[in-house]
């Protein structure tokens, strides 16, 4: 008995022992609940990004502060209006014609660049009638970048170039001669449209004005301005009279076909209210320079 009891005893204390090691294996199954760590990066790891984001903004497109207010009656608007025509580059033997109508594709780029680097912001003529007549205001350093004839580099060189540069530019298209050789098509004066260029009309067949009866005159006022709404969608509200001529009979003809102003090839960068149809604009020739060009331009 006492064999038995001993042995007995000796059996109790190993279940004894066994019961003692069994806690043991509760806390092995602990780790398996540690994953949950893993998730506090991932929480922490999307706050980053909005604050990345939002300091980036700002730099993609900044908003100028308009704060040029409409001059006094009788008073003038510092509003240069540059004139472009063709932009290739010209053999050494050009003549003196197309010296003065022509700019080489990399000075007009260097030319754009210097606008953008020195804070000028290109508006609409849309935006210097609404200036005058409803006292809209303007950007700080308005400017105007203005395109004759409708040429096809205006598409392929122009274009791109004001893109580049965030300025806006305004074509001055003769309807007769879009899609031919040498000149921009629809589609792409559609495309120039919906990027925020500005359509101007420049006529129909570029006529001499003054030496056509006032009903064909009023018939290439009428009927260019209403193709070119047709087409493109868009108030067409400024004229570019063809050879820069014109008298009183022609501008009372503008008016009535329904333009809000005009431009002129008198030189100058002071616009007035009561010289909307009479603005004057910049040339820019092949020959000028960088400097020639900057010297135009008010200070």
């Amino acid at each position: 008995m006492w064999r038995l009891g001993l042995g007995g005893g000796i059996l109790w204390a190993c279940l004894i022992a066994l019961a003692a090691c069994a806690p043991p294996a509760t806390p092995t199954r602990v780790p398996t609940a540690t994953p949950p760590p893993t998730l506090p990066p991932a929480t922490e790891t999307p706050t980053p990004a909005p604050t990345a984001t939002a300091t980036r903004l700002p730099t993609v497109a900044p908003t100028p502060t308009a704060f040029v207010t409409a001059p006094a009656p009788g008073s003038a608007a510092v509003v240069p209006i540059l004139m472009y025509h063709n932009l290739v580059d010209l053999p050494g033997n050009a003549t003196q014609l197309q010296l003065d109508w022509t700019v080489a594709p990399k000075n007009f780029d260097a030319q754009m660049s210097w606008l953008a680097q020195h804070g000028f912001h290109a508006i609409s003529f849309a935006q210097l009638v609404a200036h005058f007549k409803q006292g809209q205001p303007l950007p700080a350093k308005p400017i105007i970048i203005s395109f004759d004839d409708g040429w096809a580099e205006q598409y392929s060189v122009a274009f791109p170039i004001l893109k580049k540069y965030g300025l806006r530019g305004t074509f001055f298209i003769y309807t007769n001669p879009v899609e031919h050789s040498k000149y921009v098509t629809w589609a792409q004066l559609q495309e120039m449209t919906n990027a925020g260029m500005e359509i101007g009309s420049h006529a129909q067949s570029h006529p001499h004005l003054r030496a056509v009866s006032a009903a064909e005159a009023l018939k290439e006022l009428s009927e260019s301005k209403a193709v070119l709404e047709k087409r493109l969608g868009k108030p067409v509200v400024v004229f570019n009279y063809p050879f820069g001529e014109f008298n009183s009979a022609v501008t009372e003809l503008v008016k009535r076909a329904g333009y809000e102003c005009a431009v002129t090839l008198a030189g100058g960068y002071r616009q007035r209210a009561d010289e909307l149809f009479t603005l004057h604009r910049i040339r820019v020739a092949y020959p000028d320079t960088l400097d020639a060009f900057v010297k135009r331009l008010p200070p």
